[in-house]
């Protein structure tokens, strides 16, 4: 496979986006969002998160684990480890192809980083490119260190609630 979490991003793009969910730890939830992990081979996977309107999460890291987000549709945006988010208000608006603006353009790397997001009013959705460096790989909605989302997310955590 490859080494760095640029690298995988970048072969997954150019292999065509394969899919094929892993039969176990594939599905998680929590109070604002959902996870269904599209691809995982050894230690790397894509996750697709689809986020509802008006949400934010408390700033949280995701140890051991190296991350790129890609952005695919919607409003949402993630804030830097002091807890300030962009202002994407300009780029809410349809490119020339009728997709978002914003589609396919990366948040930078994180390496278990503290981080937030945050939505708006239509909610958001992005992929999430991840390298875990130690642990086997389920989901960073449940390898996650900060005060969680809400009482769903916190029974997810505990049970590893996992389809």
């Amino acid at each position: 496979m490859t080494k760095t979490v640029e690298q995988f991003k970048d072969w997954w793009i150019k292999s065509g986006r394969p899919i094929r969910p892993p039969f176990k730890n594939c599905i998680h939830t929590t109070d604002i969002a959902y996870s269904l992990c599209l691809y995982r081979e050894g230690q790397y996977q894509v996750e697709l998160y689809v986020c509802k309107p008006g949400t934010e999460s408390p700033m949280h890291s995701h140890p051991n684990v190296e991350s790129i987000s890609m952005y695919l549709t919607g409003d949402l945006s993630f804030s830097d480890s002091q807890g300030k988010f962009a202002d994407l208000s300009a780029y809410q608006c349809p490119a020339q192809d009728g997709s978002h603006m914003l589609l396919g353009k990366t948040a930078d790397r994180n390496h278990g980083t503290p981080h937030a997001l945050k939505t708006g009013l239509r909610g958001g959705s992005f992929l999430i490119f991840e390298h875990w460096l130690k642990d086997n790989p389920s989901s960073v909605t449940t390898h996650w260190e900060g005060e969680y989302v809400g009482p769903m997310h916190a029974k997810t955590v505990e049970a590893k609630h996992v389809v």
